[in-house]
């Protein structure tokens, strides 16, 4: 118990990219509010050091855009504020949810590491405000990037402050990096608990609040940390204008305790002095309680984190052709950053679904999602066909009219020399690849779609019919970013599989329907000798589950916002859920194809009109897919649909992929961060000392542990039933988030098996499934010409990631650990002759040299972390 002395003000607004108002509009009010610091930074310079007007801009694209946009003059106010120490720059792009991908928080970083550059800013600390949660990886990233600290601004609004709360502590990264960091209060406490800046307020409201400080064990500072929004507007708001005068007058009268005004680097680096040798140590993934809102918007989200699985394949061809342009990658990455911004509509999107402001606030960020897509897939086809003409001196699809008439298919027996393809793998292992014929157009494929993305998804269908035999197939094995001219492949039928009424099979599972439910009643792995689905379960394995609750009162039944308390509501643990499953089911007849073998099933049932599933066994693969297409009634009470998969898998553990940090929830996770359900990257896994079962939701990214955990508010994690959930789509959200969605929805799993817990193999599966190869059609081109773009040894203990260098220097890798132990990866460049290699820090700054040795560099990549590096060539 330590009595408080100084009270730390910290000026900013809380960025919200809409919510208060019209993105468009949002941008430019941000501007504004930076002029209006630095206006009051400027008339307050003769005051006492501790109330001069300091403001820290809590993003960094904003500070971009204001030292681009704003006259010279503007510019050197800012700048000479800034070398005062009254202008700060926090470090984070956003403030995000964890649909954030790997190569989007290293590119995230970007803004900063261009404001040091090219303005010499000092840029010390990074903040979240708002948000529930921050990746584990951001404790390594953050450090060797050259930041010093982090600061989390945490909203309990259906959410938590891990606890002990409001202190400071050193987070330590899965790869070992050491991040200062201080778990802080709302932004809104200065003003609203208390009473900063208002004389009326402020002897009601503080001494209760120092009082309760002062009483806890576990706070042993002699301050008090506050961060300073307008009192009017806390979101998206200017400057408190009478900041200053107030904490002059308040020091100024002998009042205690002492306020100062700070910058969020000043604060870090005083809590680093004073306190930095005596406080503890985290380990684990701060999981977010606001994860869940992005299922509200479950059609975008999914073509959100499909087009993110993409962007690194763009950054691998721009190695290999000029065609691309930097600027329109960054024009990717940025437009598919900000859908995975944590604003999603207005302040009154449930209140008010139909208002042009809800519609318009959400149209544009959806716009993100679409317009992020259009332009991936333009770059995949220009540097898809530039690199195929460079390779083969062929014309490729797109270029090469070889057939008058809009969109005709031609008979593929009819030219066979049309269907040749370039194909390049862009995974770091050896990979099979069997993928449907596109179909052959003639040249007339809509200029900006490569032909990989016309093929069938279950939801829409090839556009047009390929015409081509059932067998005909892109069928070949790549080594590690390997490419091969290829010809079609004859693919014939495999003697394994094998159908019965309900049943179908392969040499690797044999998987039953239940006729009742539209699920499965057995899934059973040959290899493994076991049936893997829990039969005794109140669920079928992967059913559709429809949840609704039964009271008029709806969403306040979960959550009822209540200001006065300290975590700003109620939390029920006994909401009234209804859940009821599939009607009308149909069994169909099964297919077998030399692709696989599947059966449909047809359905209705509450929340939905007449909806699909398809199970699918491919003959290549040990891995059993799940297609949903549900047709969604648009309702805006609460609601949710949830898929489970119970497995027959006693005494379990469970792993998950948190933004390509494979842990154990509960034992690798901040205490009181969340437990009722996860925002996971790529694939959540659970297992025991006999089996492991793995499944990776391609759409949607919620996952809940140990069955169905909403609202159970859990401090502890509850493992013992071993059962995954994907939470495919919800709305209980009450502000920002969609109030429903009504249409048709695409959900899409794809699970496997294998004798036990093994993280590389997961995410290997996991990325074959979300990151197709790269397919251009070379009509006409010779087959055989083969090569690597980069070698890696051993295979698949990593995900790599090759770019091509900002300033133009090379290229630059990026290796994700896999594992749970330290990898030496061997990187060779075959068709390159490497001339010096240095060890990079995430935003490509050099640090040591690397050696080189013939055409190989050795790049060592910490546990489950991140290393990087940058290959020049002569």
């Amino acid at each position: 118990m330590t009595k408080i002395n100084t009270i730390y003000l910290i000026n900013h607004t809380h960025t919200d990219i809409g919510y208060t108002d019209y993105q468009e509009t949002v941008f430019r009010q941000l501007l504004g509010f930076i002029d209006d610091a630095v206006e009051l930074g400027e008339a307050t310079a003769d005051y006492p050091p501790e109330a001069r007007f300091k403001w820290t801009c809590e993003v960094t694209p904003f500070v971009e855009m204001y030292l681009r946009e704003r006259p010279s003059s503007q510019v050197d106010r800012f700048l000479e504020l800034h070398r005062r120490g009254q202008m700060a720059v926090a470090g984070m792009a956003y403030h995000w949810t964890p649909l954030l991908s790997t190569a989007g928080m290293i590119r995230s970083l970007y803004p900063a590491m261009r404001l040091r550059r090219d303005y010499g800013l000092q840029i010390e600390t990074a903040m979240q405000c708002d948000v529930d949660g921050a990746s584990w990886l951001w404790a390594d990233l953050l450090p060797a990037a050259g930041f010093k600290a982090f600061t989390m601004s945490i909203n309990m609004y259906r959410g938590r402050r891990p606890e002990p709360d409001l202190n400071a502590f050193w987070w330590k990264g899965p790869g070992g990096g050491k991040l200062l960091s201080f778990n802080g209060p709302h932004y809104l406490y200065a003003i609203f608990r208390y009473g900063i800046s208002d004389w009326e307020r402020v002897d009601k409201l503080l001494p209760p609040q120092l009082a309760k400080l002062e009483a806890r064990e576990d706070y042993p500072y002699d301050f008090l940390y506050a961060q300073v929004t307008h009192g009017a507007r806390v979101d998206n708001g200017p400057p408190t204008d009478n900041i200053s005068d107030f904490v002059r007058d308040w020091n100024a009268a002998g009042r205690t305790p002492r306020m100062e005004i700070v910058t969020v680097d000043e604060f870090m680096r005083m809590v680093a002095r004073r306190y930095g040798d005596q406080l503890f140590t985290w380990e684990g993934d701060w999981a977010d309680w606001w994860a869940d809102g992005p299922a509200s918007s479950a059609y975008e989200t999914g073509l959100n984190r499909s087009t993110e699985e993409l962007l690194p394949l763009v950054d691998l061809l721009s190695t290999q052709t000029g065609a691309i342009e930097d600027r329109l990658i960054q024009q990717a990455f940025d437009n598919v950053s900000l859908y995975d911004e944590h604003t999603w509509g207005g302040f009154a999107s449930t209140r008010q679904p139909h208002s042009a402001f809800t519609r318009a606030i959400f149209n544009h960020k959806s716009g993100y999602a679409y317009r992020g897509y259009g332009i991936t897939h333009e770059l995949l086809a220009e540097g898809g066909r530039a690199l195929a003409k460079e390779m083969t001196g062929v014309i490729p699809e797109g270029e090469n009219w070889r057939r008058w008439g809009q969109y005709v298919v031609s008979d593929p027996s009819a030219d066979p020399g049309a269907h040749r393809f370039l194909l390049i793998n862009p995974s770091a292992w050896t990979r099979h690849v069997r993928y449907p014929l596109p179909p052959d157009i003639g040249g007339a494929a809509p200029y900006a779609v490569l032909e990989m993305f016309l093929v069938d998804n279950y939801r829409e269908g090839s556009p047009l019919a390929t015409g081509a035999a059932a067998g005909m197939m892109i069928d070949a094995q790549l080594p590690p970013f390997g490419y091969e001219i290829i010809d079609f492949a004859d693919v014939e039928m495999d003697p394994a599989m094998g159908v019965s009424e309900g049943v179908i099979e392969n040499e690797f599972y044999r998987v039953q329907v239940d006729p009742q439910t539209g699920g499965l009643a057995s899934w059973f792995d040959k290899e493994l000798g076991r049936e893997l689905v829990d039969t005794d379960s109140a669920w079928s394995f992967g059913q559709y589950l429809y949840e609704w609750i039964d009271s008029p009162a709806d969403r306040t039944t979960m959550f009822l916002f209540n200001y006065d308390h300290e975590d700003f509501g109620d939390r029920f643990k006994n909401t009234p859920f209804r859940r009821h499953g599939a009607e009308n089911v149909q069994v169909m007849q099964a297919l077998v194809a030399p692709h696989g073998v599947s059966i449909e099933v047809f359905f209705s049932g509450p929340g939905i009109r007449p909806s699909r599933v398809r199970y699918t066994l491919p003959a290549h693969q040990k891995s059993l897919n799940i297609d949903f297409v549900l047709d969604k009634e648009y309702r805006t009470l609460a609601e949710a649909v949830y898929i489970p998969f119970p497995t027959s898998l006693d005494n379990p553990t469970f792993h998950l992929d948190l933004n390509g940090v494979p842990l154990e929830p509960e034992v690798e996770q901040l205490p009181g961060s969340c437990r009722d359900w996860y925002g996971i990257h790529r694939w959540a896994e659970v297992g025991n000392a006999d089996a492991s079962v793995v499944m990776v939701p391609v759409d949607a990214p919620l996952v809940q542990v140990g069955g169905i955990t909403t609202s159970r508010w859990a401090w502890k994690l509850d493992t013992s039933n071993p059962t995954l959930v994907s939470w495919a789509l919800q709305n209980h959200w009450d502000t920002n988030f969609k109030a429903s969605q009504g249409e048709e929805m695409l959900f899409r799993y794809r699970l496997t098996s294998m004798p036990g817990y093994d993280p590389a193999a997961a995410s290997r599966f996991a990325m074959e499934a979300t990151i197709p190869p790269l397919i251009v059609r070379v009509a006409g081109a010779e087959t055989g010409h083969s090569g690597q773009f980069m070698g890696v040894s051993p295979e698949g203990v990593a995900e790599v990631q090759l770019k091509r260098a900002i300033d133009g220097r090379g290229v630059v890798v990026h290796a994700y650990n896999l594992t749970n132990e330290a990898q030496s990866l061997k990187l060779s460049f075959p068709a390159m002759s490497p001339t010096g290699a240095w060890k990079t820090s995430p935003i490509e700054e050099d640090g040591d040299a690397l050696t080189v040795s013939g055409n190989s560099i050795t790049l060592n990549v910490p546990t489950r972390s991140i290393a990087s590096a940058r290959v020049v060539f002569g």
